[in-house]
C-alpha cells in the first residue's frame, strides 16, 4: 500500500464534501516534494514549503486559493555563483468531483481526497526563473579596457564630427 502523502487532505474530515458554502483554512509548512526544478535552480526536496490555503466548498468540487512559499537554490546565470530565491506562488485552482468528457487538465477529487502536490508542482515550477540571476538591477553594467571619458562641456549635434571632416576636404 501506498504511503498517503503529506499534500493529500481529507476534505471529509475537513466538513467540505458536498456542503456548498463551507470553507476551511489551511496554514502549514511541510516538505517539498521531489522534481521541483528546472535546469539551473530549483527547491530542494524535503526544504520547507509554507502553504497559506483557502479550501472552498462549491456545486463542482473543491475550489482552492493562496500561496505557497518556499526558497529555490541554484547558480547564478551570470556568475555561475550558488544563489537562494525566494519563490512565492499564487494557487487557484479548482477540484471537481467529476472530470467533464474531455477535460483532461481539470484536478479531480478522488475518494474523499483532495491531493495539491500536482498544482502545487505545476506552479512552482512554472514560477522558477529561467535565467536566475542575484543581481535584481535591469541593467547590466560591464567594462572592456579602460574607461572612457565623457565630455560634457559640450553638447554638438551627433553629425558635428561630420561636418567637421567635410569642412577639412574643403579646405584642401
Amino acid at each position: 500500500m501506498k504511503n498517503r502523502s503529506e499534500y493529500v487532505f481529507d476534505i471529509r474530515s475537513m466538513g467540505l464534501l458536498d456542503h456548498p458554502g463551507e470553507w476551511e483554512r489551511v496554514n502549514t509548512t511541510l516538505s517539498a516534494p521531489a522534481d521541483l526544478k528546472i535546469e539551473v535552480i530549483g527547491v530542494a526536496e524535503g526544504s520547507p514549503m509554507t502553504l497559506e490555503l483557502m479550501f472552498e466548498s462549491v456545486s463542482e468540487g473543491i475550489y482552492v486559493s493562496g500561496t505557497v512559499s518556499a526558497v529555490a537554490r541554484g547558480e547564478d546565470v551570470r556568475t555561475l555563483e550558488a544563489i537562494e530565491l525566494p519563490i512565492d506562488v499564487d494557487i487557484n485552482e479548482m477540484y471537481v468531483y467529476e472530470q467533464a468528457e474531455g477535460d483532461e487538465d481539470s484536478y479531480v477529487i478522488d475518494r474523499d481526497q483532495l491531493d495539491l502536490e500536482p498544482a502545487i508542482r505545476d506552479a512552482v515550477v512554472m514560477a522558477l526563473p529561467f535565467s536566475p540571476s542575484e543581481d535584481r538591477s535591469e541593467e547590466f553594467s560591464y567594462t572592456v579596457g579602460e574607461d572612457l571619458e565623457v565630455d560634457d562641456g559640450e553638447s554638438e549635434s551627433p553629425f558635428a564630427s561630420l561636418q567637421s571632416l567635410l569642412d577639412e576636404k574643403k579646405e584642401s
